[in-house]
């Protein structure tokens, strides 16, 4: 799966910098809206045409160059406009918490990651440093 850079978040008050990328929705428009909702037909000919998007919406937290987290959400729907585009206003208000959600791992699996680190660092040959 190719997946296209669109942001990249370095929050200097954050330990982390965060990546948002994307990649065209594999799922058929039809299996992921109701039509009670959306005109599903009109949705799927505008992407066909080129002039709206259906895509996958990837956010992942680095520390230092590691990725330790990652989230995604799934059929996300740039209309009249280029993912980048739809993920620069916020996702309709989902990136803030794909952001938060991707930071409270990363902070998990850090601190998982420096547990383990102090058991391990205890048998390393302290002269080599």
């Amino acid at each position: 799966m190719f997946w296209t850079h669109a942001k990249t978040v370095a929050d200097p008050g954050r330990l982390y910098t965060i990546h948002i990328d994307w990649t065209y929705e594999d799922v058929a428009i039809r299996d992921m809206f109701d039509e009670t909702v959306s005109d599903v037909a009109n949705m799927e000919r505008r992407c066909d045409a080129g002039i709206d998007t259906h895509f996958i919406t990837r956010v992942r937290a680095f520390w230092r160059g590691y990725e330790l987290a990652s989230t995604t959400l799934g059929s996300c729907y740039a209309s009249d406009c280029s993912p980048e585009d739809e993920i620069e206003d916020g996702l309709a208000g989902y990136l803030e918490d794909l952001v938060d959600e991707v930071v409270a791992e990363a902070d998990r699996e850090l601190i998982r990651l420096n547990r383990a680190l102090i058991k391990d660092v205890a048998g390393v040959d302290k002269s080599l440093a």
